[in-house]
Parts: C-alpha cells; structure tokens; sequence
C-alpha cells in the first residue's frame, strides 16, 4: 500500500465514530426507543455527555428539558450507568419530594439493567426508587444504603450543592444533547 494511502486509512480507523442525526419523527421518546446497545456501552460516540457525577444546579440549567421524553418522563434526567457488577441500563432521575432531613429525595423513576446490553438479554427494570439524602443505591439490588455495593451515591454536600455521583468502580453518563437533531 502507498504511504499515503496507508496514512490515511489510519486516520480514518483511530478516529471516533459519531453516529450522525437520527430521524426521529418515528418515536415518542428517546429513553424508551433509542437507548440501547452500543449507546449504553459508549454514549458520547453518539451525544455529548458528562460522566461521574452531576449537580443538582447543573442538571437543573442544563440537562433538564434536552433529550425528546414524552408524557410522564418529560422533565426527567436521563443517566447511562454501568455499574460496579459489569451490568449496563439507564434510568431516570430527578430531585424531590419526599423530603429528608429538610432536603429533597434523589428520586430513580425507573431503571432498566440488562444481564446481557449486546444482545438485550434479560432486561429487568427496578420501580421507583427514593434515596434519602447522603445515602448510596445498589442499582443491581435496588438496596439503598447498601455501602460497598453500591453503584451510586447522593452526595449532599453543604444543603445547597448535591450531586448525582458514581462510587465503588461504577461508571455513569449524562447525555447532555437529544440524538434527534
């Protein structure tokens, strides 16, 4: 092979795949409909994202309100977690009542996992989940407080700065833009 042509077929292989514009005039929310597989295993090759861990200010300013989610979920964040047992899903999330200690719950609505992401194997999905605040969530159990099983943490900081937070080797992502472009 020429060395051009060498060179360019490297730098066609090392660089990152960016899935384009999805059409979505066929779906009525991205959570439910598009949010599976290779977009579990590596968001950010298909949005922009924020990993680990996001506040709540941030969530409120910009997350919230950004990806395509219809009826009940509108409003909801959106996080891709891989947890700490090498299990991939999603969930929604938001802050709020019931309140603990004076300060709001970190609600999970809805949390789907899958024993196998690649081929959809075994979904399950865990209901409403409250944590209270300064508590973790073993999200493969469902246990809240469940310490270094836990796969994430409400960390409240000072009353007024929370965060959303991976712990104990688990990895989680914000999408911060819609795939609906």
């Amino acid at each position: 092979m020429k060395p051009l042509a060498t060179l360019l077929l490297g730098m066609m292989l090392s660089s990152v795949t960016y899935a384009g514009n999805f059409d979505c005039s066929t779906i009525y929310d991205e959570f439910d409909s598009l949010m599976y597989k290779n977009f579990l295993i590596n968001p950010s090759n298909y949005v922009r994202t924020v990993s680990d861990r996001m506040s709540r200010n941030q969530y409120n300013s910009e997350h919230k309100g950004k990806l395509l989610l219809s009826g009940d979920n509108k409003g909801w964040g959106v996080a891709i977690v891989h947890t700490n047992r090498n299990t991939w899903g999603k969930l929604l999330f938001t802050w709020g009542a019931p309140m603990s200690s004076g300060y709001p719950s970190l609600i999970l609505k809805e949390i789907t996992l899958f024993g196998r992401v690649l081929d959809g194997y075994a979904p399950r999905t865990t209901a409403r989940i409250n944590i209270p605040t300064s508590y973790t969530v073993d999200l493969d159990t469902g246990r809240v407080g469940a310490g270094a099983d836990s796969d994430i943490w409400y960390h409240n900081v000072d009353g007024n700065t929370m965060y959303i937070e991976a712990i104990n080797g688990a990895e989680i992502h914000f999408p911060m833009e819609s795939m609906c472009r």
